[in-house]
């Protein structure tokens, strides 16, 4: 599914009813309390702003299934999320992915878990990979949708080998393609993009990866996305807006050296690694000039999207007291105004 939004209508035949009606029945409806006939094309993005509705979304991968995953799902589900993102690396489970499943069931409606496929969800036994391709209907590893104004694009980047993100593959033209578009789009004022490798990392587990940066990042820069999420290091990290550096393409360039509240960035995304779903959490041996951030603490992100869709507030929030590690903000104009 390519967007959130939904449009109603209802179709009525009024070749059936006298003229006298209908004139009735329009001066009726036209007189109730807060109706009006629409006259404008529903992609106006005047109409559109008037009805933005704050919502929410939660995120993190590397789950598994025991006791601190359960946690994690606990915790979004007291948060009353409208999307779930997942970040790879769902089921650690070598045959299946039916306890995860169960496990996330409860959150499990309404279309509301996206999925992003992790290295242990696209392992040999290809049993696996298909529960989830027939239990979240996904025509492909990757996808993109809408909600309100804001774009999501879910990469796959678990394993090269099995789902190619290299710059001849099929995911990098979908990739390119729905970026511009999202761009172009006047009712798209925010790009998320995940990812379950990382493309940028502090001293831990599983460093960056150079085929990500120089194949990718350039896009983001270019079409303006505003927050990469990812997995992988069973950690949680934030960082700078970071641009792409050319020259040394492992130390990105800083665009804003503010901590935590950020107004119109005008280039450099913010990565967040949030692969603290459940699984065992991997240690620091140092911290990246580039990053803000980092816990070894099992929880996950909560992103609230307010003001009329002109803010976004990321909260982590630690399982084991439901309190808030680290915060930040970004504000920026709407293009719908």
């Amino acid at each position: 599914m390519t967007t959130m939004n939904c449009f109603f209508s209802m179709e009525i035949n009024f070749s059936f009813y006298s003229p006298v009606f209908l004139i009735s029945f329009f001066v009726f409806i036209t007189l109730m309390p807060g109706y009006s006939i629409a006259t404008t094309d529903p992609n106006d993005v005047q109409t559109q702003r008037k009805n933005m509705s704050n919502f929410n979304f939660v995120a993190a991968g590397d789950f598994g299934c025991n006791e601190n995953s359960n946690k994690t799902i606990a915790g979004m589900i007291g948060k009353f999320p409208e999307l779930v993102i997942t970040l790879g690396d769902l089921s650690y489970d070598k045959k299946d992915a039916s306890c995860w499943l169960r496990a996330i069931s409860p959150l499990d409606h309404d279309d509301k878990i996206k999925i992003t496929l992790g290295e242990h969800d696209v392992t040999d036994n290809i049993r696996k990979y298909y529960q989830y391709v027939n239990h979240f209907n996904l025509s492909k590893p990757y996808s993109s949708f809408d909600y309100n104004n804001v774009h999501f694009l879910l990469m796959a980047t678990a394993k090269e080998k099995r789902i190619s993100y290299s710059n001849d593959s099929e995911q990098y033209e979908f990739v390119k393609q729905d970026l511009s578009n999202a761009q172009k789009n006047k009712s798209i004022d925010w790009i998320i993009v995940t990812s379950f490798r990382s493309f940028y990392s502090t001293i831990t587990t599983h460093p960056g990866l150079d085929a990500l940066q120089d194949t990718y990042h350039q896009l983001f820069d270019k079409y303006g996305v505003d927050i990469v999420l990812q997995a992988h290091n069973h950690n949680y990290q934030r960082t700078y807006p970071l641009s792409y550096n050319e020259t040394v393409q492992s130390t990105p360039i800083i665009r804003d050296k503010g901590t935590e509240d950020y107004a119109n960035i005008k280039k450099g995304q913010i990565f967040i690694t949030v692969g603290t779903g459940g699984e065992k959490l991997y240690n620091f041996t140092g911290q990246a000039p580039y990053v803000i951030r980092q816990l070894e603490r099992h929880g996950f992100l909560n992103v609230d999207v307010t003001d009329n869709g002109d803010r976004i507030s990321g909260t982590f929030i630690d399982n084991e007291e439901g309190s808030v590690l680290d915060h930040f903000t970004i504000e920026k104009k709407s293009k719908r105004r």
